[in-house]
């Protein structure tokens, strides 16, 4: 206990210019501006920590399951593949994970205009800025890695276990350096990917290009989940030997693995040394990329003009707007919203992440279709086409609608809340209709309209307008139910987060994605047998939306607005007070 009190005496002084610039990045790392009560999100870090755990164990169950079956042959073949397939997996979900963290801090990655004039009146030097910013940053990410890497490395070998099984030391030797290797490739080569576009770029063009990089990555690493989790599936396949693995990075450290555990193959070889050139060259281009910044960057960033194109926006979606809504308080909200939501990077990568889940669910039905492909007609002989574009415009339109109401709930302005605090009196519904307003028209109707021309071409005409008017109808119903929860003004009051534990939201989720997209899309794809179902199901669903509404709108002039999230009291009481 003294060493430990020790310990910490020590880290609460003050030490040396670079340990301190190192602990203030480090820590800007833990930091988020949606937070308004420091510590919140211990709460949830330590709940997805819990759900990581979960995944593990049950992949852990999963395979010694595997594995005991397989032992039980006499060829050691489909053993030894299996085994090549998993380590596969363990190596590309590491190349992923860190790829979504990076994605996450990929405006931290360099020092901003921020870090510049936080420190501007401290005694330190750029040089120490820089060195400081790269090594909290390796650190960070190590530990992120080490902690993606070392349990699952350590419980393969020992699930993998039997008369088949080599040394279990150098298979966890193996896994270890060949996973923790490809996540440092995938970070060092996105840090790289930054500096040349920081460095290369107009100054102006900048901050808008890297938010579409930086968006277009996390959308794509989320989007290639469901390829992740089937590569265990594909055991047989890890004998071939096609010429395009010298094109795919995770095959590289594949090579490496099999070298490792004493595969001399020429093939295995050649992607071993590509391996370890790509580690090379990715941390030699991201020093030499931090090197060029420090001498340039710091100029440009301080000098960088403001951003006119999020003025131009938006100027554009008020003049929109107005044209749409004549309320002027309603206006406003609409207007709130569309603003915040164009200065907003971190609530538009949000967005980004929901979107992408549902981009995943949808090409998971399209992928299973052209793994196993069938004659694509109505419904003859098989309904997989059909499930897979019901699928779409249901899956975009769940998670489109529940990002939102997540994202409102996040804070950006809370100084501005006393502005519609003020108002608020007597206008809750004229400021809830502007909400309502801006779902209907960049949730609820965009994905009707773009999801049309994909139901019309894969189903035809008439059954593809079916379709989309039976699935326009689930989404009117999910925003009603959302904004009869909804009593805030987006963005403008306080968040807790962790309230609801992960475990708690990832069910929930999934809870969902089986009813309205898998459950409710058997309905919608039964209901197409037959004209008269169709409409019934329609009007059903029309009458369900239109008492919905009545009842929310009743309830909508009730009660006040909230501005203030508070945590749980220790004690409850009845609600009896006293004269």
């Amino acid at each position: 206990m003294n060493m430990l009190e020790r310990w910490r005496q020590w880290l609460e002084e003050t030490h040396s210019p670079r340990f301190e610039l190192l602990r203030h990045f480090f820590a800007r790392f833990f930091d988020s501006d949606l937070v308004s009560t420091p510590g919140q999100w211990r709460v949830v870090a330590s709940g997805a920590a819990a759900v990581v755990f979960s995944f593990w164990l049950l992949f852990t169950q999963t395979y010694y399951h595997k594995y005991l079956e397989l032992t039980k042959l006499d060829n050691p073949a489909p053993y030894r593949l299996a085994q090549v397939a998993d380590a596969l997996f363990l190596i590309c979900f590491s190349m992923a994970a860190i790829g979504l963290l990076t994605s996450l801090q990929w405006s931290s990655l360099f020092p901003g205009l921020r870090d510049y004039m936080a420190l501007a009146g401290l005694p330190v030097r750029p040089k120490q800025i820089f060195l400081a910013k790269f090594a909290a940053l390796s650190l960070y990410c190590g530990l992120f890695i080490a902690a993606i890497t070392v349990l699952p490395s350590v419980v393969l070998p020992a699930v993998m276990s039997g008369r088949h099984a080599g040394p279990a030391l150098v298979t966890l030797l193996a896994l270890l350096l060949s996973s923790s290797m490809a996540a440092w490739f995938s970070f060092l080569s996105l840090v790289s990917l930054q500096g040349l576009l920081l460095n290369l770029l107009p100054v102006g063009w900048f901050s808008r290009f890297s938010l579409w990089v930086q968006g277009l990555l996390f959308a794509l690493i989320l989007t290639s989940l469901p390829l992740l989790f089937s590569i265990p599936s594909l055991s047989r396949s890890m004998n071939l030997r096609p010429d395009w693995v010298l094109y795919a990075p995770p095959f590289w450290f594949l090579g490496l693995h099999q070298v490792i555990t004493g595969n001399h193959e020429p093939a295995a070889q050649r992607l071993a040394a590509l391996a370890l050139q790509s580690v090379f060259a990715a941390a030699a281009s991201s020093a030499l990329t931090y090197l060029w910044s420090y001498l340039r960057h710091r100029v440009r960033v301080l000098e960088a003009p403001s951003d006119v194109d999020k003025q131009n926006d938006q100027r554009w979606f008020s003049q929109q707007a107005s044209r749409l809504l004549a309320n002027p308080r309603e206006l406003a909200v609409f207007s709130f919203i569309g603003k915040t939501l164009v200065r907003s990077r971190t609530h538009r990568l949000l967005f980004t992440g929901f979107l992408a889940v549902a981009v995943a669910l949808v090409l998971d039905g399209f992928i299973s279709l052209a793994l196993n492909p069938g004659r694509l007609g109505f419904l003859s002989p098989s309904p997989k086409l059909w499930r897979a574009a019901i699928s779409a415009p249901l899956a975009f339109s769940l998670f489109g609608l529940a990002g939102y109401t997540y994202l409102f709930r996040l804070p950006v302005e809370l100084r501005a809340n006393w502005v519609f605090q003020l108002n608020e009196t007597g206008n809750r519904g004229i400021l809830m209709a502007g909400v309502e307003r801006f779902l209907l028209c960049w949730a609820v109707a965009p994905v009707a309209m773009l999801t049309l021309p994909l139901e019309v071409h894969l189903l035809g005409l008439g059954p593809g307008v079916a379709v989309s008017l039976l699935c326009l109808m689930p989404s009117l119903v999910l925003m009603e139910l959302l904004l009869f929860r909804l009593a805030r003004i987006p963005f403008t009051s306080s968040y807790l987060p962790g309230r609801r534990p992960v475990v708690d939201t990832v069910v929930l989720y999934s809870v969902c994605v089986a009813v309205y997209v898998t459950i409710f899309g058997a309905t919608v794809l039964a209901s197409m047998r037959a004209p008269l179902a169709a409409v019934c199901l329609f009007l059903i669903l029309a009458v369900i939306w239109w008492r919905i509404r009545v009842a929310r709108l009743e309830d909508r002039g009730l009660g006040k607005l909230e501005f203030e999230e508070l945590p749980e009291v220790l004690v409850q009481t009845l609600g009896i007070e006293r004269d």
